[in-house]
């Protein structure tokens, strides 16, 4: 009989590679919106009394940019999470890995909500599928 740990030491690196993969694609995406989306800066020239205008910028994309900052900021704990989570696994190190499979399963979860609620356009269903089997 298999136990927990013999099974993630014989899986984690291809599901993580699978993990990985999936993610970083969107990730890709999820940057370059959010530079396009960046505010462009006007051009601050002082009045004539000497003092800088107010700087207003449109909101218009602003919900958006905030959304693909969301998901880069989780992909980053997700990928910081899953090398921690290597390193526990080569040593053995128990409490290291229950935290970080939750921390990675949470990350996982947070991000394909992000994916399904249609942030990112259309939904790719093999993609969902496999997120989903990941969870």
């Amino acid at each position: 009989m298999v136990n927990d740990d013999e099974r993630l030491r014989n899986e984690f690196p291809r599901q993580s590679g699978m993990i990985a993969d999936t993610f970083r694609d969107y990730e890709d995406e999820f940057r370059k919106r959010w530079h396009r989306l960046k505010p462009a800066r006007p051009e601050r020239k002082p009045d004539v009394t000497g003092h800088m205008p107010r700087v207003s910028y449109d909101d218009s994309g602003s919900r958006e940019r905030l959304l693909c900052a969301r998901y880069l900021s989780i992909a980053a704990d997700l990928r910081i999470a899953t090398v921690i989570l290597r390193g526990a696994v080569r040593y053995g190190n128990d409490v290291t890995i229950d935290i970080k499979r939750a921390e990675i399963r949470q990350a996982v979860r947070q991000l394909a909500g992000l994916i399904r609620d249609g942030i990112s356009g259309p939904v790719d269903e093999p993609e969902m599928r496999t997120v989903v089997a990941l969870i």
